[in-house]
């Protein structure tokens, strides 16, 4: 006999029939298929059980009552007297409540508030509230499910996007002589620690099972839905970051920068570093008040490595200045394809020597600036491959 004919013949919903063989009330024969499927079918005596075990649910008993009678039958009459003493304190409990409010019905004038005033606390005091008072309801689980279930795929779908993110500048890092983050970078970073971190309050917020008040509740399903907004926010951003930057090849935030002189030509990139030596002095002159700026940085996908930027300015002894501004106005960068030419600006003359970075085959970029009123001069020595076609922008 399958479980809907035996809820047809026993009036008990299919729901309540699998209950009770979960609970071991009733124990049906169960043939598994090949397909893995599990088929019951229950024998006449199985609908005999279920008869009696309907009968007794109505009656009050719990499911743990009737087990207890099922599997040790010399307990029956200790269980019944349990429910009894019990079922008789909830009519007496009940016969006084009927006996404080039957004289209430007299009165002309009624409210909520007389009605409570009238019921003796001893009466009521011992009560339990109704389930729907204590219980969370469909929608208050639905709710707290939907909002759970969100944060667990939107911080495994986070951890996903963060794991190439974590792994290039953990190899940066180590590789890089002088780490840095720049302020941008640092803020770029902070939306990948938001979509990590944001689920993780989500999903403890919402895996209570007790319930508060129904403010609570409501300030809880606000909190959630912002924590929500935060998670998709921070999420789309790193998904846009690990994206853009390609999942196999991502770009690192992390930089090699310094100020420091006494890293000065102690370059990340060989290649980069025989470019710029054929511009910048092999050593220092020995004086105070240098300002020295060293930046390099290998990109992803969009850029071939490496990208070295080197910035410098020296101040000279009137002798020192003279010779070192006729040295860098001959100057000519061994592949350059175009005279070099200055530009005025302010106290400051600049000599370039690219006037087209497409014609340039490595894409080195050296400038030299000289202030003959301060007696000082800059180098700066930009160098660096595109992928992209068309003239660079420094």
């Amino acid at each position: 006999m399958k479980i809907k004919e035996v809820s047809e013949k026993t009036e008990l919903t299919e729901r309540a029939i699998r209950l009770y063989i979960e609970n071991g009330l009733v124990a049906p024969n169960v043939n598994e298929s090949y397909s893995g499927r599990r088929n019951i079918e229950f024998s006449e005596e199985d609908v005999g059980r279920l008869k009696s075990i309907s009968v007794l649910r109505k009656a009050g008993f719990s499911i743990a009552q009737i087990k207890l009678m099922q599997q040790e039958p010399e307990k029956s009459k200790e269980v019944l007297r349990e429910f009894l003493d019990k079922t008789t304190g909830e009519i007496k409990a009940y016969s006084e409540i009927v006996a404080c409010l039957t004289p209430l019905l007299s009165c002309e004038e009624l409210s909520a508030d007389k009605i409570s005033q009238s019921l003796e606390k001893p009466v009521v005091e011992e009560k339990a509230l109704p389930p729907e008072d204590s219980e969370p309801s469909d929608v208050q689980k639905l709710i707290r499910k939907l909002f759970f279930g969100v944060g667990v795929v939107g911080m495994i779908f986070a951890v996903l996007l963060a794991i190439p993110i974590v792994r290039v500048e953990v190899q940066y890092i180590k590789a890089y002589l002088y780490p840095h983050y720049s302020a941008d970078s640092a803020l770029a970073l902070l939306w990948f620690f938001g979509a990590v971190l944001f689920p993780i309050p989500l999903i403890i917020h919402n895996r209570k099972k007790a319930l508060g008040t129904r403010k609570k509740e409501k300030i809880k399903t606000v909190i959630s839905a912002l924590l929500v907004a935060l998670c998709a926010c921070c999420t789309y951003f790193t998904f846009a970051m690990s994206f853009l930057a390609g999942i196999a090849n991502p770009e690192a935030y992390v930089v090699s920068h310094t100020t420091d002189t006494k890293n000065y030509m102690v370059i990340d990139a060989a290649e980069a570093k025989d470019v710029l030596l054929e511009f910048l002095p092999e050593e220092l002159p020995d004086v105070e008040g240098i300002k020295y700026d060293y930046f390099y940085k290998e990109y992803g996908v969009w850029h071939e490595p490496p990208f070295t930027s080197i910035y410098i300015e020296i101040p000279l002894d009137e002798e020192s200045f003279r010779e070192t501004v006729e040295h860098y106005k001959s100057f000519r960068p061994s592949d350059s394809v175009c005279e070099p030419y200055e530009h005025e600006d302010g106290e400051w003359r600049y000599v370039y020597y690219r006037k087209n970075y497409e014609k340039a085959p490595t894409n080195y970029d050296p400038v030299f600036g000289y202030n003959e009123k301060e007696h000082k001069v800059k180098l700066i020595c930009k160098y660096g491959r595109i992928a992209q076609k068309g003239t660079r922008k420094w």
